[in-house]
């Protein structure tokens, strides 16, 4: 084999690689951002309780959204633990909502400030009034395919493997 064809090889082992950690990623952010259906396709409107609002047929936070608790609540912030989600930052939106009534959304949220674990968040707009028994769902923000460390580990791996094929290859 040619020095040219090992340059051939290399790079096509290079554009395979690539092209399979993005597809991937793709691939996890689409099952990210899938809705989830929130009534049940079947059930009639009448068969509902009368006090029960009927749902939106699509609901607007994914399945994979993390949960925090709500530990103190003031008249318009609300105050929890992101813990080990070291992706909460400030600006972010959040949602409250009621894990005793399905999820019922109770209040819009907008993190101020993370200090010291506590995140603070300001209610934006609200159903009903936000208590301590509910909980904060907040989604991690998407990471661009090139930022992930998939992507660079394909790379090095396609390298790898392309130049090792180019050395074995050339005579």
């Amino acid at each position: 084999m040619t020095y040219a064809r090992s340059h051939v090889v290399i790079g096509l082992v290079c554009v395979v690689a690539l092209a399979g950690c993005h597809r991937a990623n793709v691939r996890a952010n689409v099952r990210a951002n899938v809705r989830v259906t929130v009534a049940d396709s079947t059930a009639s409107p009448a068969a509902l309780p009368a006090a029960t609002p009927t749902p939106s047929p699509f609901s607007r936070i994914p399945r994979d959204a993390a949960r925090f608790e709500i530990e103190v609540v003031d008249d318009t912030t609300a105050r929890f633990k992101p813990r080990e989600a070291r992706w909460v930052k400030a600006g972010m939106a959040a949602y409250a909502v009621d894990p005793m009534n399905r999820d019922a959304l109770v209040a819009r949220l907008r993190v101020v400030s993370v200090w010291n674990e506590t995140a603070v968040a300001v209610v934006t707009s609200q159903v009903t009034r936000v208590t301590t028994r509910h909980v904060v769902l907040m989604t991690a923000p998407v990471v661009p395919w090139w930022k992930t460390r998939r992507f660079w580990l394909g790379t090095l791996l396609g390298l790898s493997v392309g130049g090792t094929a180019g050395i074995i290859a050339t005579p």
